[in-house]
């Protein structure tokens, strides 16, 4: 069965007989990560201070700590990153016109992935990308103002901080100008852009 560096390979070679040069939009994963706390840290600052005054007195506070919160804790990042990296993964399939076939689950660092396996038009490739925020971000939102509570808060921090490399790669994304196809890196977070 191919892997994906080796159908990546074969479209940045048909890309490039068909006329097209390459940009390389990719950072490291360490640097991924820290960046993306700052494009994320807004949302949830935003969402804290709306939720500490006009929420918490209704919210349903658990008295947990030690163990018991960690569990919780490794509970809500384990079921969001899951969710998260089907949401990319729908996201990809619906906008691309192609379905499952564009995209890719694996494990890389014991966490979940998903990748994009073809060249996308910036708006199905932005759709794929923003996908968890939308839909996991502004859904913690929702939830909390529904169901506040130590849960409800955990939640929503941990799906806008795990969404700010998105949002990074999302900004970088919308700078690409004219007709541009991108197309995900194998190894490393970000893009390939290409432009005629």
């Amino acid at each position: 069965m191919e892997n994906h560096n080796e159908n990546f390979e074969k479209i940045k070679a048909q890309l490039h007989e068909q006329g097209f040069h390459e940009k390389d939009v990719t950072i490291t994963s360490g640097k991924a990560m820290i960046s993306g706390v700052f494009y994320a840290l807004p949302f949830a600052i935003v969402i804290g201070l709306l939720y500490r005054f006009l929420l918490v007195e209704r919210a349903c506070l658990l008295e947990v700590s030690g163990l018991s919160f960690y569990i919780i804790f490794i509970a809500i990042i384990a079921i969001s990153v899951v969710i998260h990296e089907l949401l990319h993964g729908i996201g990809w399939a619906a906008a691309s016109g192609k379905g499952w076939h564009v995209v890719r689950f694996h494990i890389n660092a014991m966490m979940p992935c998903c990748a994009c396996k073809a060249a996308l038009e910036k708006n199905s490739y932005l759709f794929g990308v923003l996908a968890p925020f939308v839909v996991l971000g502004f859904g913690s939102v929702f939830f909390i103002f529904i169901y506040p509570g130590t849960v409800s808060f955990l939640t929503m921090i941990v799906n806008f901080i795990s969404a700010g490399a998105d949002l990074m790669i999302a900004c970088n994304v919308l700078k690409e100008k004219g007709d541009v196809l991108i197309a995900d890196h194998p190894k490393e977070p970000g893009y390939i852009a290409f432009y005629r």
